[in-house]
């Protein structure tokens, strides 16, 4: 039989406490900013979602197309883009009136379609020969010239020792192609004109005898 005095003897332990865990409180002010952003993330997705889903199908060119050539049906492929105020791109229900058409400059693979590009008639025509003028600022109007645009090659007077100045006629002639030049007012002016005419531009473009001139409608 164990007595009291065989108890106090025994070894005694410490009986461990109950641990409290505290419940943490969210401010109402921070759970309010947290559901504000939830709600601006939500607006954001749904406006980027409708950003996207207005893309539109335009026409794009599918390799490179020289200048001059017929545009046929494998040259096109349809891409998906949203509206932008600062392109015209041709929409993808045009293809048919597009097709058949003829380039008035290069169109490069990945490029998207303008109608600016492309005229009606074959360029440059059959018979045409085309030259490359070197014009300086005062050569040429400041006003843009584009390919597929009507001008006049208006000759400057010829200075001869011997006799009177002569100019030769003015010559109509189609632009083709227009390349800026690295200084203000200048730029390469690729023009067709008929096979006549195509020596004597030829001649005055080298001496710089021509000024270029925009008719009317251009």
């Amino acid at each position: 039989m164990t007595t009291t005095d065989d108890l106090s003897s025994l070894p005694t332990t410490a009986i461990p406490q109950p641990r409290v865990v505290r419940v943490r409180t969210v401010r109402r002010g921070r759970l309010g900013v947290a559901v504000a952003l939830m709600a601006v993330c939500a607006l954001g997705a749904a406006a980027l979602f409708g950003y996207v889903s207005r893309t539109e199908p335009y026409l794009a060119i599918a390799r490179d197309v020289p200048v001059g050539a017929q545009l046929a049906a494998a040259d096109l492929v349809t891409v998906h883009l949203n509206p932008n105020a600062g392109i015209v791109p041709v929409p993808s229900s045009r293809v048919d009136s597009v097709i058949g058409m003829y380039t008035s400059v290069t169109l490069l693979s990945g490029s998207l379609l303008n109608a600016s590009a492309l005229v009606d008639k074959p360029f440059p025509e059959p018979g045409d020969q085309v030259v490359g003028l070197s014009l300086k600022a005062g050569q040429m109007p400041s006003t843009t010239v584009r390919p597929g645009s009507t001008v006049l090659l208006v000759s400057t007077e010829e200075t001869r020792q011997d006799g009177p100045a002569t100019a030769a006629p003015t010559i109509r002639a189609t632009v083709v192609h227009v390349i800026a030049g690295a200084r203000d007012g200048t730029a390469t002016v690729s023009v067709a004109v008929r096979e006549s005419d195509g020596p004597i531009v030829a001649r005055l473009a080298a001496q710089g005898r021509l000024v270029l001139t925009l008719t009317a409608g251009n």
